[in-house]
């Protein structure tokens, strides 16, 4: 954001880990703390107030084969809400996500901004992914429908 000069976006961290310090040392130096906050961990409420007054949502999560394979709960959150989503390119991510998310190359940082920069300046494209999504969760990716695959997983494996 700062190469392209937007001084119209703002950036809400939210969770914990061992990577806090290292990410508040990363903006300290590249100078856009006035753009990034540290919510740490929030209560559920709380959460929900961030993701229902969120732009975009992004999953950062880099390709690895544990992350490749893995649905991360986050993009689903992000998809009940509404929101539009930016991961990197997952087998798993796009199997959950399909239409609803945008996808950067893998572990491509520059083009992972640019996905984000597309949705920003496209109000209509947010919502349509937005509302790809939250549909994706109502019919698709709920426990009605999962525990009938669930179940017939089980009844196969027993035979």
């Amino acid at each position: 954001m700062k190469r392209r000069n937007r001084q119209d976006v703002s950036f809400v961290l939210i969770g914990g880990g061992s990577e806090i310090p290292r990410l508040r040392a990363m903006i300290a130096d590249k100078g856009v703390e006035a753009f990034v906050s540290f919510a740490g961990r929030v209560p559920d409420d709380e959460l929900a107030a961030y993701l229902s007054t969120a732009d975009v949502c992004v999953a950062p999560d880099p390709k690895n084969p544990m992350n490749d394979k893995s649905t991360m709960n986050k993009v689903l959150e992000y998809m009940a809400y509404a929101r539009p989503v930016v991961l990197f390119d997952l087998t798993e991510g796009r199997r959950s996500a399909a239409d609803a998310a945008l996808y950067a190359r893998p572990n491509d940082p520059i083009d992972f901004a640019e996905q984000i920069l597309k949705l920003l300046d496209s109000p209509s494209l947010r919502t349509q992914l937005g509302e790809i999504g939250r549909h994706r969760i109502e019919q698709k990716l709920n426990w009605e429908g999962e525990k009938k695959t669930l179940l017939a997983a089980y009844d196969a494996a027993l035979k």
